[in-house]
C-alpha cells in the first residue's frame, strides 16, 4: 500500500479505503484469536476488549482529525455519528471507559468491583459498585448495566473482606467488534461528502506516516 502525497480529495478516499480495509484485516484477525476458546474452553478476554476499545478509539481519531490527545469526548462524537445511540448511551459508553479501558491497560484486568464515585466523571450522581461480565457470545445491547436488588457479594474473587456490588455490566465482544466494524464504510461514505473529514484524515495521515 504505496504512501504518497495526495494530489487530489479523490485520492485521499481512496487512500482511506485501503488503509482501513488493512487495519479491518488485522482487527478481524486478532479478534478471532482472542475468542478461539484453547484445550480447556478458555478465551483472551481481555486482549479482545482492549483490541475493540483501541480500534473504536482509532476510528473516532480519524474523525476527530488526531490520533493524539483524544479520548472519550471523540469516541462519543464517532458513536453519534456512526453507531446505535440507542444501543451505545454515553453512561454506558462512560461505564466502557472508566471500568474496562484503564483498568485492562493498566492493571491487565478491571477492579472486582468499579466504584464510579472513585471518578470524577460519576460525582453528583447515585454512587454504583460495578462488578462485570464479558462474554464471547452475541448480545444485545453489547453493554447492558443491569441494576441488583438486593446487592451481591463477590464470591468467585479472593477478597480480604465481604465485598459487595449492586450493579452487573455484560460486555458481549463479538457484537461490539461487530458493530464497530460495521461503522466503517459509514465512515468512508462521510469521507466521500465532507471536506472537513478529508482534512482531518490527511492531518492523522501526517502522524502516522512522518516524512
Amino acid at each position: 500500500m504505496p504512501v504518497m502525497p495526495f494530489s487530489s480529495e479523490a485520492d485521499v478516499v481512496s487512500f482511506a479505503k485501503a488503509f482501513l480495509r488493512e487495519h479491518t484485516d488485522r482487527f478481524r484477525k486478532d479478534i478471532k484469536i482472542c475468542l478461539t476458546h484453547d484445550k480447556n474452553n478458555r478465551h483472551a478476554y481481555f486482549p479482545a476488549l482492549i483490541t475493540c476499545i483501541a480500534f473504536a478509539d482509532f476510528l473516532s481519531g480519524l474523525y476527530a482529525g488526531k490520533l493524539d490527545g483524544h479520548g472519550l469526548e471523540e469516541l462519543k462524537k464517532y458513536v453519534t455519528k456512526f453507531m446505535s445511540t440507542i444501543d451505545y448511551t454515553s453512561d454506558r459508553l462512560d461505564i466502557l471507559y472508566a471500568c474496562f479501558r484503564h483498568k485492562v491497560a493498566h492493571v491487565a484486568q478491571p477492579y472486582a468491583v468499579f466504584d464510579t464515585h472513585s471518578k470524577s466523571k460519576f460525582k453528583g450522581q447515585r454512587r454504583r459498585l460495578v462488578a462485570w461480565t464479558v462474554l464471547a457470545s452475541r448480545r444485545k445491547p453489547p453493554i447492558e448495566i443491569a441494576m441488583l436488588k438486593p446487592a451481591k457479594q463477590i464470591l468467585k474473587a479472593v477478597t480480604p473482606w465481604p465485598v459487595y456490588y449492586d450493579h452487573r455490566v455484560f460486555v458481549s465482544l463479538r457484537s461490539l467488534a461487530s458493530d464497530i466494524e460495521k461503522t466503517i464504510p459509514k465512515y468512508l461514505r462521510h469521507l466521500r461528502t465532507d471536506k472537513t473529514a478529508r482534512h482531518h484524515f490527511r492531518n492523522c495521515m501526517a502522524v502516522y506516516f512522518p516524512r
